[in-house]
């Protein structure tokens, strides 16, 4: 903005105008109009601050002129020059044009140099305080916005500070069924260690060979029965630290489930249980031979480890499109509703006892779920006709 301030003049005697310009033409940068057109013309080029308008002119009024102009210029500060004779008019009209005051003809130069300073004063008064109200206004919508901000980080940084709480109480009694179950399950295994040994140093000088090597058996499952546990909670702490790592090849799916049924032998053989291989066609299937061979592992081991003496565990084979499909079938106690609402959770116990006194971890499931979600497949239960259960794994062909 200049620092002279900007006055319009409208009079349609250009004696006035003149007379105007040459008094205060140092004081301001003065613009004048003989008519309402003019002045409307110059209140589009020209930064006007104050308007002063001769009531009496052709075609408009002043106060006309001053409501016509309104709308599009409502800032200025308006004045009207009229004579006595029009003073009635004036006061009736002075609110249409928003009008901040009158001047009486004629004008004295010192006097009205007063009222002009005044209305420039107020002019630019009320463009500073329009200025900071919207300053304000927009700090106020800016500091909406960043407390609407910061409640909305305060509202997810509380929810995952909640959630992190969660995650802990969920993690230590994770811990503490797993110390208690795990606490369980070595605990027999290693009170039989300690029994037999310490029944040999006993009675080492009276033992038969038949007798040591008794002994050395007891000692020997109950060291496997123990690493078994062990080898769980270790595989399940890898696969939630590390994750699983997936190396898809070409293999023979029952050449796999094939070691698999024999290396649990020895175990079925011992609780007078029958393991059996269906292989349902031949072909290769493109999968983690690992994984593969984990999912087998648990899935036959549990259906041994629950089913009753004389029972059969069928394990079937069969390709498909690069895959494999693969079921366990039992004839245990099989799972209830409420087995089935915690199948795959970690460290659950469920309604059945293994059959044999052997250790139960509650990790099985849970590890074959893992993997069969790393080689991208599926898992469901079934019932087994008459009684048991039926797991079927089907794997997709896998490339990477």
């Amino acid at each position: 903005m200049d620092q002279l301030a900007h006055i319009l003049y409208v009079d349609d005697e250009e004696h006035n105008l003149t007379a105007f310009r040459a008094t205060f033409r140092r004081a301001f940068n003065v613009h004048t109009a003989l008519s309402a057109s003019e002045g409307a013309a110059l209140l589009k080029e020209h930064p006007i601050e104050v308007i002063i308008t001769d009531q009496r002119m052709p075609g408009m009024t002043g106060v006309e002129f001053l409501e016509q102009i309104l709308g599009e210029h409502p800032d200025p500060i308006r004045m009207v020059l009229t004579g006595f004779a029009d003073m009635e008019s004036i006061i009736d009209a002075i609110n249409k044009g928003e009008v901040y005051r009158y001047i009486t003809k004629p004008w004295e130069e010192s006097e009205l140099k007063m009222v002009l300073d005044s209305a420039v004063e107020m002019f630019r008064l009320r463009s500073e305080n329009k200025r900071l109200m919207e300053h304000l206004a927009r700090y106020n919508e800016e500091l909406e916005r960043t407390v609407a901000q910061r409640t909305a980080e305060l509202e997810a940084s509380t929810r995952s500070v909640v959630e992190q709480n969660k995650q802990i109480t969920q993690l230590n009694r994770e811990k503490a069924d797993m110390l208690q179950l795990a606490g369980e399950d070595l605990q027999h295994p290693l009170r039989d260690i300690l029994r037999t040994a310490a029944h040999g140093i006993e009675k080492r000088n009276k033992l038969s060979g038949d007798d040591a090597e008794s002994h050395f058996q007891t000692i020997r499952n109950a060291a496997t029965r123990i690493q078994s546990v062990i080898e769980n909670l270790m595989l399940l702490n890898a696969i939630e630290k590390s994750g699983i790592k997936v190396f898809p090849t070409h293999l023979d799916a029952g050449m796999i489930a094939q070691t698999v049924v024999m290396g649990q032998h020895g175990i079925a053989s011992a609780k007078n249980i029958t393991v059996n291989l269906d292989r349902k066609g031949f072909g290769m299937a493109h999968t983690d031979p690992t994984g593969l061979q984990t999912i087998l592992e648990h899935l036959v081991s549990n259906a041994v480890k629950f089913s009753p003496s004389g029972s059969t565990v069928t394990v079937t084979v069969e390709p498909a499109d690069g895959g494999v499909n693969l079921g366990v079938i039992d004839h245990g106690p099989g799972f209830t509703a409420d087995d089935v609402a915690t199948l795959y959770t970690k460290f659950a116990t469920h309604s059945a006892k293994p059959t044999g006194g052997e250790l139960t971890t509650g990790l099985g499931l849970n590890i074959v779920k893992n993997y069969v979600d790393a080689l991208q497949g599926t898992i469901a239960l079934s019932e087994t006709p008459g009684s048991g259960a039926t797991f079927t794994v089907a794997l997709p062909s896998l490339h990477r």
